[in-house]
């Protein structure tokens, strides 16, 4: 959306709307010029998923990779967040509908078929890939196969119905899980719906992405004051 400021003699200047300069920034030339808040570790692709605010679900993502010492754009797409969210650090908390905010090592994959992605990837059966996801359980927050818990998620399920035909791990809250901070937070298909607590986007775009992950890369999510400086 523009605005129009006049300008002596009559003319009109139009310029972005505050919420669309907003949407041009660019979180791969901001990490370069050192306002990131968040470490990239030994990632040699970062994708990022940026907010307006904490109560916004909706994000934009975009993918950068290293050149030197700067960091160089490779795409941009709209995706969502958590149907409430982001909670700010150290708050994500089982069922608040919220997404984590920080910088994740990107670890795994899984879904219906490897698109040829450098992580390691699970190919889900047509049953019996679960998550879990109840709290005090041994397999909190991790991958396990046999009789899904109804208070875990059905990884097999969930790919049949379409989200997770393709999915990348988000190590929030891994590898060594805090009982009840947060589980199975993952970068899967969709972009359209809000999530429980994942980012998703459209299947063609994830799956561009995951084709360049390896070991080390890393997502850094949240709302864009709490990830760079002004």
């Amino acid at each position: 959306m523009l605005i129009s400021i006049m300008l002596a003699g009559g003319a009109a200047l139009a310029v972005p709307a505050p919420s669309a300069q907003a949407a041009t920034t660019d979180p791969c030339a901001d990490t370069g010029n050192g306002k990131l808040r968040y470490s990239t570790g030994t990632a040699r692709h970062l994708v990022f998923a940026v907010s307006p605010g904490y109560s916004s679900n909706k994000v934009v993502v975009t993918e950068c990779v290293k050149a030197g010492d700067s960091w160089e754009k490779v795409s941009v797409t709209s995706g969502r967040a958590g149907r409430n969210g982001f909670a700010e650090p150290g708050e994500k908390r089982e069922g608040d509908g919220k997404s984590p905010t920080g910088s994740y090592v990107l670890s795994e994959a899984f879904g219906v078929r490897d698109p040829g992605t450098g992580l390691p990837y699970r190919r889900l059966s047509g049953s019996g890939d679960c998550w879990g996801s109840t709290s005090g359980k041994s397999d909190y927050n991790q991958y396990y196969s046999g009789t899904c818990r109804s208070t875990d998620e059905d990884l097999s399920q969930i790919m049949r119905q379409g989200a997770y035909r393709q999915a990348v791990v988000i190590d929030y809250n891994r590898p060594e899980a805090v009982d009840g901070h947060g589980s199975a937070i993952f970068l899967h298909v969709g972009g359209v719906m809000p999530t429980a607590g994942c980012i998703s986007i459209e299947k063609p775009k994830l799956r561009a992405i995951m084709r360049t992950l390896v070991k080390g890369d890393r997502i850094i999510m949240g709302p864009r004051a709490a990830l760079f400086r002004s």
